[in-house]
């Protein structure tokens, strides 16, 4: 029986030695570990995303590029704008709308002109540009009055946007 006993004993402790001889795999244990806590984390993000209120617009809003929409407004050739009046003759200028709004737009404009003080229209109309498109408006004035100084103005009437140049006269 003893010797049944010490048998038994042995195995026992061969059996334990074997385990504590076998290498636990820390780095192995250390993955599952992260990557159960990664699933997890993963997990309440999307619960966060979905139950709380305003979070998905204001994740909308933190990820959605809006593009920049504006209305460029510019003389053609500026360097070729008259820049002495020609009296009794038509004086000619051409200015550009070009439409970067994203969107089809109609545009009212005027184009007068500043003299002395009083404002004398040019023309007065509206023109659609479609988007991402532009067009070119051909314009002309006479000025008949003798007068030092005239200022001619472009003006996007429902954009607030304004070009203008000088043009000097007859001294």
């Amino acid at each position: 029986m003893k010797k049944v006993k010490k048998v038994k004993k042995i195995k026992k402790v061969r059996k334990i030695n074997k385990v504590k001889s076998k290498k636990i795999n820390w780095k192995l244990i250390t993955r599952i570990e992260l990557l159960i806590l990664a699933v997890f984390f993963v997990i309440g993000i999307y619960q966060i995303y979905e139950y709380v209120p305003g979070v998905k617009e204001a994740v909308a809003l933190a990820t959605t590029v809006k593009p920049e929409t504006f209305t460029e407004l510019y003389f053609e050739n500026h360097r070729s704008l008259p820049s002495k009046i020609t009296y009794y003759e038509d004086n000619k200028f051409k200015f550009t709308i070009h439409n970067l709004e994203n969107k089809d737009m109609n545009y009212p404009y005027e184009v007068y002109i500043n003299l002395n003080g009083e404002k004398q229209i040019i023309e007065k109309s509206s023109v659609f540009i479609k988007s991402g498109k532009y067009k070119t408006i051909d314009e002309d004035f006479t000025i008949s009055l003798p007068t030092a100084r005239v200022e001619v103005i472009a003006n996007l009437i429902n954009k607030n946007q304004q070009i203008d140049f000088w043009i000097e006269g007859a001294q």
